[in-house]
């Protein structure tokens, strides 16, 4: 793209180019021929010189890699990591209720626990209701009772709270039908709590 839509029509050839943009020949010409991949510092360069965005430049690099490593042979033996034998979950110091979502227009939603208070706190709907948090533990059952999942909760990289080893269709419809569960809370919710105790 560098060399076709750039340097081409504006009659740059590679060694002048790579003089201006500070980079040694050699490596713009590799890059040019598609055997090294741009990283930050050169995208930055490129931009620079061409008036582009340097974003843009790494977006369709980061593309390219995708493309042409996802399915280079080295990598095809790596496959999801299977969920542990056993997961622990505490004997006592655990909030019994249900999970539940929150609904938004995009057909997602937050996810929450509903903590199962001994008495009804007024017509407050939100009483007993808990956030999820990276590190709380769940115990989550069926509507018969028998226990279909335990473990940690993890944070994905948008920030969204995911149930390791459970596809998100399936974790969604125990959130959305509200299945029973059992709340372990973890050392960062807890360091929460005794912030707001604090404050």
């Amino acid at each position: 793209m560098l060399k076709r839509d750039f340097l081409e029509p504006l009659g740059i050839d590679a060694a002048t180019f790579a003089s201006h943009v500070e980079l040694a020949p050699e490596r713009l010409t590799a890059m040019l021929e598609g055997r090294d991949s741009l990283d930050v510092d050169a995208s930055i360069r490129f931009a620079r010189a061409l008036g582009v965005s340097a974003e843009r430049i790494m977006q369709m690099q980061t593309r390219y890699d995708f493309a042409k490593l996802r399915e280079a042979e080295r990598l095809r033996c790596i496959h999801e990591i299977g969920p542990p034998s056993r997961q622990s979950f505490p004997n006592d110091g655990f909030l019994s209720g249900n999970l539940g979502m929150t609904a938004d227009a995009f057909g997602g939603g937050s996810l929450f626990f509903q903590e199962r208070l001994a008495k009804q706190v007024g017509s407050d709907a939100y009483a007993g209701m808990h956030a999820l948090w990276n590190g709380d533990r769940l115990r989550i059952y069926e509507p018969s009772g028998a226990v279909i999942w335990t473990g940690p909760l993890l944070q994905n990289l948008d920030g969204k709270i995911l149930v390791p080893f459970v596809r998100s269709a399936v974790s969604s419809v125990w959130f959305a039908s509200g299945y029973p569960a059992d709340l372990a809370i973890g050392a960062e919710h807890a360091a929460f709590f005794e912030r707001m105790r604090d404050a």
